[in-house]
């Protein structure tokens, strides 16, 4: 048995007290009826409403919009509306202007005969801002609330005989009304229509029995298949559910899951299913191409990956839209935390730009949540929504980075707390935004040192200490910094990063000069060749060793510094030409500049090639 949903309720209780009320939210969505001879069956609002008012013993009940005037297309024999004009006192006319409308409504509830309810649809069109209403609007508005003043009993066919004379209001967002209309009338209760809720889905998809491993599944796993994807539908209308399982059929629930992802996230390709066997069995070896001496950090990643592709994140979980994969990465800096989160986005969705970063020092002011999700109705930027929110609606297949999370402020932690739960954000424009298919990344660089009460800091581990002894250091540090509920939402996904030390330097050392080589071919047909035993290389290397306290940037500041500035000095000179095969000898500082030594080498690459 479905839940009833809280506007139902409502309904319930305000429908034999209130004059008027207005119907807001997921109004244009089908409903389940509970009692009657059509119980289970979906019908749309207007015709819910018909025979919900039809079951309080109403006898006149008729519609009103602006397009079609007054009408019951669910009244076959047509009595309701001439009855509606009869206890107005008003001659029936096909489609009356919009404030004739309104006294006739006034005039009708206002007279105690038989009990009358009218359904205004599209209300929030009766004015085109409720900021700025002409005379005319208020008129009609004002009209209305007589309306609801004015409104008596009326003769019912129930046990009481008698109900009160209501008047529905149909709108998308109660905002379209102006404030005034709907806050302070006495006699006015606005009920929001919500999406059907987990019970009202799982009852829908319990249903549709026409899934081609239906009779294959036993029945305890197919409870499980249906629960999972009742977790997968959670914001989706009746509407949407049903046209979905339509197109289902014959299909299994494996690929009627593949239809609900391709529905929700506008593709049909998930990258997800992509992965195959082969590449996510390389994918350490795969990852550790990009981030050098980090093992422990690079299968840990591929660990939750591998997870995330095969389906098994978050299986202990009711809910069915958690992230793949939420990871914490904390460590020294320059150490590949965020070379480890682009290396993610080329493997998995197949670019780097799949990779989107937020720097969360840019949101620590007390209102950057607004600047993610979105600033609220009334604000400047208020139509314009929030940078994450937007982010993800366009691009869900993707690696959300968040650099520095320990500088946002702690009102967007509260936020991610629901992101990491339910794997969802409603913004400020009340869209709800989901995060099912990406993996979040924090990066801290907190539990490394603290501060003094001079404002100096401490450092409480150093490049000697093992990386046992580092993480046991930076783990005992989060937890003193960061409120529990946060980190357990993270769990075991705390990633440590170890330090740079001098034979990771050189790996990474060799890999920035055939990064450089390579790319200075490709742009301008020209061969560099760096051989380990030459006094370049070790002056490089020794330059490396003293900046290791800055990890791989300290690294790409002594390549930079000595190696691409005076090669780049030599070429704009014109002292290296295109289709030149050069091999570097030796760095020499002249008048606080540093030169190269290199000679031309006509026979071809040398033979240690280009590294």
């Amino acid at each position: 048995m479905a839940e009833t949903a809280q506007w139902k309720e409502e309904l319930d209780t305000y429908g034999s007290i209130q004059k008027m009320l207005i119907l807001e939210g997921n109004i244009n969505d089908l409903q389940m009826l509970s009692a009657g001879e059509k119980r289970g069956e979906l019908v749309r609002l207007d015709e819910y409403l018909h025979i919900y008012l039809r079951s309080r013993g109403y006898q006149t009940i008729v519609f009103y919009n602006r397009i079609d005037g007054f009408y019951n297309y669910f009244d076959e024999t047509g009595e309701m509306v001439d009855a509606f004009y009869g206890q107005a006192e008003e001659q029936r006319i096909k489609k009356p202007d919009i404030q004739t409308a309104m006294n006739t409504i006034r005039k009708a509830v206002a007279k105690q005969g038989d009990s009358t309810a009218v359904i205004l649809q599209m209300a929030g069109q009766l004015v085109k801002s409720p900021e700025n209403l002409d005379t005319e609007e208020v008129e009609y508005l004002s009209t209305l609330m007589l309306a609801a003043n004015d409104a008596t009993t009326g003769r019912a066919k129930n046990a009481r005989g008698w109900v009160n004379n209501i008047l529905f209001l149909m709108t998308n967002r109660v905002q379209e009304l102006p404030a005034w209309f709907y806050r302070y009338t006495p006699n006015c209760k606005v009920l929001t229509v919500d999406h059907p809720r987990e019970k009202m889905r799982r009852q829908i998809i319990a249903s549709y029995k026409k899934f081609s491993d239906w009779n294959a599944v036993e029945e305890k796993a197919r409870e499980k298949l249906i629960h999972h994807l009742v977790g997968k539908t959670d914001g989706f209308t009746c509407m949407e559910l049903c046209s979905i399982l339509e197109l289902c059929e014959g299909h299994t629930f494996r690929e009627a899951e593949e239809k609900i992802c391709a529905y929700r996230h506008g593709r049909k390709e998930n990258p997800w299913e992509e992965l195959g066997q082969e590449r996510l069995s390389n994918l350490p070896e795969e990852l550790s191409k990009d981030v050098i001496g980090q093992p422990k950090a690079v299968q840990a990643v591929a660990d939750v990956v591998i997870r995330a592709a095969t389906g098994m994140t978050g299986l202990q979980h009711s809910s069915g839209n958690r992230p793949r994969g939420v990871l914490l990465f904390a460590g020294p800096t320059g150490t590949g935390k965020t070379e480890l989160a682009k290396s993610l986005a080329r493997v998995i969705f197949g670019a780097e730009s799949a990779m989107i970063r937020f720097d969360m020092s840019e949101y620590s002011q007390a209102h950057s949540d607004q600047r993610l999700l979105g600033a609220p109705p009334g604000y400047v930027g208020y139509d314009a929504g929030g940078e994450l929110t937007n982010a993800v609606r366009a691009h869900p297949f993707s690696i959300l980075l968040f650099d520095e999370i320990e500088k946002a402020n702690a009102n967007i932690l509260d936020k991610f707390l629901q992101i990491l739960d339910d794997g969802r954000m409603t913004d400020s424009k009340g869209e709800t935004v989901y995060f099912s298919e990406s993996i979040i990344i924090f990066t801290s660089n907190l539990g490394l040192a603290h501060t003094l009460p001079d404002g100096s800091r401490e450092m409480l581990v150093d490049s000697s200490a093992s990386i046992e002894e580092l993480e046991d250091t930076i783990i005992s540090q989060l937890h003193k910094s960061w409120r529990p509920e946060f980190l357990n939402r993270i769990g075991e996904n705390i990633i440590i990063f170890d330090f740079i030390h001098r034979e990771q330097a050189e790996l990474i050392l060799d890999k920035q000069i055939r990064q450089i080589c390579e790319n200075l071919y490709e742009q301008k047909q020209i061969r560099i060749s760096v051989p380990k035993e030459s006094g370049i290389y070790r002056s490089l290397l020794d330059s490396c060793g003293r900046n290791l306290e800055f990890g791989g940037r300290g690294i790409g500041n002594v390549v930079e510094h000595d190696f691409i500035t005076p090669l780049s000095r030599e070429i704009a000179k014109g002292n290296i030409q295109p289709g030149s095969n050069i091999v570097l000898k030796e760095l020499h500082r002249e008048d606080h500049q540093k030169s190269i030594v290199y000679e031309v080498n006509s026979g071809g690459v040398a033979e240690d090639g280009c590294r």
